[in-house]
């Protein structure tokens, strides 16, 4: 079956990106859904991951796993995320990322706070949507989830921690564009019921105030046949400390 990747799609926007996969002309995501690997270049590599607030859902029963569903509905999703040194634009290996997202209801998992969860029985004694990888030696680490669902005051996002030994590097939270939360949500029939995001990324109460704002923090998608989305999102980060805050 043909790539539904176009050249455009391959070429790299940035000669630091160039730089760095001079060694690995197209970035290849891991095979899933019972696809072929999709060839997908980052186009962010070495700009420095900036803080966001941890928030209040955050769980520390971590699992290390990879498919994070659960069983979950929800549109199949494939997040990879690429971690560089921000100076050295080299991949960081052996780092851990954890990421956690609401479902396509909205709620998280987790015997967490009841704002979370909306005091769901199910999901406060389940872990759906949580999990940790460790990025292999070329940086990379990939997660099977769903797309994230929405709740009120809140653009859709993920949220991701990452740690290399025990230090945190970085915390922080990625999003979509609002045309591809549209999409999703007024087309596949996890999220129809619901409708919607009732709010948009600059009117988001953590990363608004601007479509510039947002833009970083914004995964690299790829929607395929409507049934199936693949995700990059380069992390730069560094291990000296920094004022870098959404």
């Amino acid at each position: 079956m043909p790539s539904p990747f176009t050249r455009r799609d391959l070429i790299s926007k940035s000669v630091i990106a160039a730089a760095l996969f001079a060694t690995r002309p197209g970035m290849v995501i891991a095979e899933t859904f019972g696809r072929k690997p999709l060839d997908l270049t980052p186009n962010d590599a070495c700009t420095l991951t900036c803080r966001a607030t941890i928030g209040p859902c955050f769980y520390e029963g971590r699992v290390e796993r990879r498919d994070i569903t659960e069983r979950q509905p929800g549109l199949p999703t494939l997040l990879s995320f690429l971690v560089v040194n921000a100076d050295t634009c080299r991949p960081v290996p052996g780092a851990a990322i954890d990421i956690w997202h609401a479902n396509a209801s909205g709620l998280y998992s987790g015997p967490i706070s009841n704002m979370c969860t909306d005091g769901n029985v199910a999901a406060q004694t389940s872990t759906f949507l949580r999990g940790i990888q460790t990025t292999d030696a070329d940086g990379w680490a990939h997660f099977n989830t769903i797309y994230p669902g929405w709740y009120s005051g809140r653009t859709p996002h993920i949220h991701s921690t990452v740690r290399l030994s025990s230090t945190e590097l970085v915390t922080t939270q990625f999003f979509f564009s609002d045309d591809l939360n549209t999409k999703v949500y007024t087309t596949h029939p996890a999220y129809t019921p619901r409708g919607g995001a009732n709010t948009t990324n600059v009117r988001d109460n953590v990363i608004g105030g601007s479509a510039s704002r947002v833009t970083p923090f914004l995964f690299q998608p790829k929607l395929v046949d409507t049934s199936q989305l693949f995700a990059l999102k380069v992390i730069a980060v560094r291990t000296s400390a920094t004022t870098c805050n959404a």
